[in-house]
């Protein structure tokens, strides 16, 4: 399949075409040109060899990919707890968002991405004799049923309540438990797809790798164990299986429409191809280089003398006078002997010179065109220098980063689209309810002035608080239930500290011999029943006291407390109405409301202990009942406080 049609006839560089003169060569017949592929299962093949060879370029893609990945966003018509559920599912058993970097990374490199939910089951084989059913392991290592898998692809064995031999069925029972669901990303190199010109329609078809073809018709249990029905059916009539249309995902980046791709999506590396390919041009020499020119070659050779020195003895050319074989030995053991030892001397009987050839390879290395070359290649893929070399600030010019959105923005589909596919499918596959899924937008360092805004308008209340929140990145209603609870922990957080400082109070004072009702010494008595505290003591308030501790204090000294009043007054024979024993339970509780958490046991163990069960369960709840309303009061309170200071 030629993913370029027939254009190249309008570029001959001939003439005949009104292309240009004859004398001149066409400009588009390069090498890069002649060597890129025409079709697109070689350039799959070409587009993983770069994208694993060339590391800066990976990188770069990579980044672009993770940069759009943020957190995911589950909305819909349903509560929040369906919501939560499902929060649940994708980030702790699916790991959504690496599933997501995963995808975008294969659609970054081949142009196209390829996923699937699978369903596991479990198999089990039924005896046409008896009807028992069987796991397939079970039947496999037992030697009781002489399991065998045959050319015919058919799970022959022996039934052992019969003892026939013959072919059993298949059972499988897929396990749909949201712990079992697979996530499968599949080899491009091994899909194909059927698009019809007319609608634009695919469908996707699997070409079975020979090695697991093999692996089945050997009969091996754990490929046996997992290999669908479909499978088993498309290896042994030795087709394609065929996926159903709702059950693969594939990612696709858009070509243009003149570009007859069939359903394929095109490599970004196909399309900035000639780029790569000089690139990689200048990669190549530059290694040459490195091999050849980085270290020098030392070269020794004879010095070469003429003339006559002073004196009498003349001087002439050593090799005159030497044999060559001999020097070069000789020159040869003394480098040896050098490297040995650093520090020896050495002698030679005729003189010599060194030179050094290369080692300028700083000189010839192209290393500017090899930077030029990358960030001209990186610029056609709309890759911000500052991105692939991980420099990207906040000082980043706004358009020009709402432009690299803008240029990526298939990106985003692709990712949004993904996520819609995958809960889907998880609605079908666990029958929950439906719910949306899309990713949220990426947030830029110069949406400061802006989210400064959206707070101002939201303080003068002209713009709504789940907005102004969800600027920041914030939910309200999350917040609010957050408030709520802080609320609450500290009414709880009070109230408990407020009755360990009472019982403290109490037991100092009882401890000092100081009655607590009175604020007097335990000497002069208790306050009678029924008494003015002010008259034996003043007010209890003014001694630093307070209702509640002076109600402790009473019950401490042997006052009447509310459920003694009670049992003494109760006539055991009489009939009590439901609203009265509403009533009575009402005041019973607002008495005992105020008391530390051991006289309210005490009292309410009172009313158990004499016979008032219903009573004392009546009490209990009322008890239960005032404790939610402070809380909720105090939890009213703080979010008013928070409301006005707004």
């Amino acid at each position: 399949m030629s993913i370029y049609g027939s254009t190249n006839q309008y570029f001959t560089g001939n003439g005949t075409h009104g292309t240009g003169d004859d004398s001149f060569a066409d400009p588009f017949a390069d090498l890069a040109t002649k060597q890129m592929p025409t079709t697109m299962k070689s350039a799959l093949w070409w587009s993983e060899y770069i994208w694993t060879m060339m590391g800066t370029y990976r990188t770069a893609m990579e980044r672009i990919a993770n940069y759009f990945i943020t957190e995911i966003e589950v909305g819909g018509d349903v509560g929040d707890d369906e919501r939560a559920l499902y929060e649940e599912f994708l980030t702790d058993k699916l790991d959504v968002l690496n599933q997501c970097r995963l995808l975008a990374r294969e659609g970054s490199c081949y142009g196209n991405g390829f996923f699937s939910l699978i369903v596991p089951f479990k198999r089990f084989l039924r005896s046409p004799f008896s009807g028992d059913e069987y796991a397939l392991d079970a039947v496999y290592n037992n030697p009781t049923f002489n399991f065998t898998f045959t050319s015919d692809f058919d799970f022959v064995a022996t039934c052992p309540q019969t003892g026939k031999r013959g072919v059993w069925s298949v059972v499988d029972r897929a396990q749909r438990q949201e712990d079992h669901l697979i996530p499968k990303r599949w080899s491009p190199h091994e899909i194909e797809i059927l698009s019809d010109e007319y609608t634009g329609q695919t469908a996707y078809l699997w070409r079975i790798p020979e090695t697991y073809k093999r692996a089945v018709k050997k009969g091996n249990l754990f490929h046996l164990e997992r290999a669908s029905k479909q499978v088993l059916k498309a290896i042994k009539e030795d087709k394609l299986y065929r996926f159903h249309t709702e059950s693969i995902f594939h990612w696709r980046d858009e070509s243009l429409a003149g570009i007859r791709s069939e359903g394929w999506g095109l490599p970004k590396s196909l399309v900035n191809y000639r780029q790569i390919w000089y690139v990689q041009l200048l990669r190549r020499y530059n290694e040459a280089i490195a091999l050849d020119y980085v270290i020098p070659f030392r070269l020794i050779t004879p010095e070469v003398r003429s003339g006559a020195s002073s004196g009498s003895i003349p001087t002439t050319d050593p090799m005159a006078m030497f044999n060559a074989v001999d020097m070069r030995t000789q020159i040869h053991q003394m480098v040896a002997r050098r490297r040995r030892d650093p520090a020896a001397w050495h002698t030679l009987g005729f003189p010599v010179t060194a030179q050094m050839l290369g080692g300028d390879a700083s000189q010839l290395a192209p290393t500017d065109l090899i930077e030029h070359g990358y960030s001209t290649l990186l610029n056609e893929c709309a890759v911000p220098v500052e991105l692939y070399q991980g420099t990207l600030t906040a000082q980043s010019a706004p358009m020009a980063a709402r432009l690299f959105e803008s240029n990526h923005r298939q990106m985003v589909s692709n990712l949004n689209r993904f996520l819609a596919h995958l809960v889907e499918r998880i609605a079908d596959l666990m029958s929950w309810q439906e719910v949306t899924c899309k990713m949220k937008p990426t947030t830029l360092a110069d949406d400061i002035e802006a989210k400064t805004a959206a707070l101002q308008l939201m303080m003068s209340q002209q713009l709504s608080q789940t907005s102004g929140l969800s600027a920041i990145g914030y939910d309200w209603k999350t917040e609010q239930k957050r408030i709520a609870d802080e609320a609450r922990q500290m009414q709880e957080l009070q109230a408990a500290q407020a009755e360990q400082a009472e019982q403290a109070g109490v037991a100092m004072q009882v401890a000092k011999g100081i009655n607590p009702a009175t604020g007097a010494p335990a000497s002069q008595g208790a306050a009678p029943a029924g008494g003015d505290p002010a008259a034996q003591g003043g007010d209890p308030a003014a001694q630093g006291g307070d209702p509640a501790m002076a109600q402790a204090g009473q019950l401490a000294s042997g006052g009447a407390s509310p459920v003694d009043s009670y049992l003494a007054s109760a006539d055991q024979n009489a009939a009590i109405t439901p609203v009265e024993m509403e009533e009575m339970a009402g005041a019973i509780a607002q008495e005992l409301i105020g008391l530390p958490e051991i006289e309210k046991n005490r009292e309410l163990k009172k009313l158990r202990d004499g016979g008032h069960g219903t009573l004392h369960s009546a009490v209990k709840e009322k008890l239960a009942q005032l404790r939610r309303d402070f809380r909720q009061q105090g939890g009213d309170m703080l979010m008013q406080q928070q409301m006005g200071a707004q």
